[in-house]
C-alpha cells in the first residue's frame, strides 16, 4: 500500500498534522508513505517529510483574519496550482489531504488528474476557521464546495471530519466521522514526570493541555487560580509546548494553586500527564469553537478523563454525548460561571469519571487506522 500525504499545514514539530503523519509512518512503515509538507518544515528522523508546498495556509489565515493587508487570492491560487502540478499521483494507492484549506482545495479541483486510487479529504478544521466572515469567505466556501464536486468526478473521494459534518457558510454537508488515529497507548503505564506530584494535598487536579491561546480559555483559567473556592478545592496543572518556558516560570512563581510545565513530551509521556489529573479543561471560546472539535477532547476521553466544556460549544458537546454521555461538566464561558460549576460538580466528579472511562473503549476503536481507512461510517454507540 503506497500512500501520499498532502500536508501544506505541516510546518512545525508539533500539532495535529505532525501527530497524524508520525502515527501514519509507524502504522504503514516509512517506505510506504510519502509526505509532502510546507516548505518551512524541517525533516526529522521519525518524520522525514519533504519540504514542498509554497503557500502557508496558516499565514494567509492570519493575514486575512487580522486584516493586516489585502491578499492576492489569484497569486496564492496560481502558486498552489503550480505546486500540485509537480506531483505524480499515479504510483500511490491512496492520497490523503488531512487538513483541507480553501486555497489548496480549490487548486486541487484545477490540477488533480483522473486517479484510480482513493482520495481521503479531511476537514480537521472547519471552513469557518480559515477566514473572517466576509463576502470573500462566502466565495471561498462555495469554491470549496464546487472543488469537492470536481474531485468526485475524477476519483473516489472519502470526505470526513471530526464531527461528521462540514459547515460551509452556504450549506452543511454530512460526511464520515473520522478521528486522528493513535497507535496503542496504554495511558495507565505511561511515565509521569516527578515534578507533577509535588502537591501533597487532596485537592482535585484540573489539567490544561496545549498552547496558551485566549480562544482556549487560558485567561479564564489563570483567573480561576485566584478564586478562593477554586484554590481550596483544586490545583490547576498547565502542560504547555516547549516554547513557553518564560510563561511557565511566571506561573510557577505566582501561587501553589497553579503549576506549569513546558518540557518536550512524547506520546506516552503526554498521556501519562493526562493520567495524573482528575478533570481536563476545555472551556474554549464559543466563537472560535462553535463548529469545531478539539483533539484534547478526544485525548481526554481516550484517557478516560472527564472534561470541563463550554455550554455553547455545540459540536464538542454533541461529540461527547455520542461517545461518553454524562462525562463532562458544562459551564458558561466566564470565570464566575466556570468557578460555580466546578465547585458544584465536586461531589459528582466520580460519576463523571466513570462515564468517561466507559467511553474510552468506544473512542479507542475510532482512533485506529483500521477505522480511519474504513470506507463507511463507524458507529461508536
Amino acid at each position: 500500500m503506497a500512500i501520499l500525504v498532502l500536508a501544506p499545514t505541516l510546518k512545525t514539530p508539533s500539532g495535529h498534522d505532525h501527530a497524524f503523519c508520525t502515527e501514519l509512518i509507524q502504522y504503514a512503515g516509512g517506505s510506504n508513505v510519502r509526505i509532502l509538507a510546507s516548505e518551512k518544515f524541517q525533516p526529522e528522523p521519525d518524520l522525514p517529510a519533504l519540504p514542498f508546498f509554497s503557500v502557508d495556509p496558516y499565514e494567509y489565515r492570519w493575514i486575512q483574519r487580522e486584516a493586516k493587508r489585502p491578499l492576492s487570492w489569484k497569486t496564492l491560487l496560481r502558486s498552489a496550482v503550480r505546486d500540485l502540478e509537480k506531483i505524480d499521483f499515479s504510483p500511490f494507492d491512496k492520497v490523503i489531504f488531512h487538513t483541507a484549506d480553501p486555497i489548496y482545495l480549490a487548486a486541487l479541483s484545477r490540477s488533480f488528474p483522473h486517479y484510480r486510487g482513493i482520495f481521503y479529504l479531511g476537514f480537521m478544521l472547519p471552513p469557518s476557521f480559515w477566514l473572517r466572515k466576509t463576502v470573500g469567505r462566502r466565495v471561498a466556501s462555495v469554491a470549496s464546495d464546487v472543488a469537492i464536486g470536481s474531485l468526485k468526478r475524477k476519483t473516489r473521494v472519502v470526505i470526513y471530519s471530526e464531527t461528521g459534518a462540514i459547515r460551509f457558510d452556504h450549506r452543511s454537508l454530512n460526511c464520515l466521522l473520522k478521528l486522528p488515529p493513535v497507535q496503542s497507548i496504554e495511558s495507565e503505564k505511561a511515565s509521569i514526570p516527578v515534578e507533577q506530584t509535588r502537591d501533597g494535598s487532596d485537592r482535585l487536579k484540573i489539567g490544561f493541555f496545549g498552547a496558551p491561546f485566549d480562544d482556549k480559555g487560558f485567561q479564564i483559567l489563570l483567573k480561576l487560580a485566584d478564586d478562593q473556592e477554586i484554590r481550596s478545592r483544586f490545583q490547576i496543572k498547565v502542560f504547555l509546548p516547549p516554547s513557553h518556558q518564560e510563561l511557565v516560570d511566571k506561573i510557577n512563581s505566582s501561587s501553589d494553586a497553579i503549576w506549569a510545565n513546558s518540557e518536550h513530551r512524547d506520546l506516552p509521556t503526554y498521556f501519562g500527564c493526562m493520567a495524573s489529573i482528575d478533570l481536563v479543561y476545555t472551556l474554549y471560546s464559543p466563537l472560535a469553537y462553535k463548529d469545531r472539535m478539539s483533539g484534547i477532547v478526544q485525548d481526554a476521553l481516550l484517557a478516560g478523563k472527564p472534561l470541563l466544556v463550554t455550554s455553547n460549544c455545540a459540536e464538542m458537546r454533541q461529540f461527547i454525548d455520542r461517545i461518553a454521555p454524562g462525562s463532562y461538566v458544562d459551564a458558561d464561558y466566564s470565570v464566575t460561571g466556570a468557578a460555580h460549576r466546578l465547585v458544584s460538580a465536586v461531589e459528582d466528579l466520580s460519576n463523571f469519571s466513570k462515564r468517561a472511562r466507559d467511553g474510552a473503549e468506544k473512542i479507542r476503536r475510532l482512533k485506529t487506522f483500521e477505522a480511519y481507512f474504513n470506507l463507511s461510517d463507524d458507529d461508536p454507540s
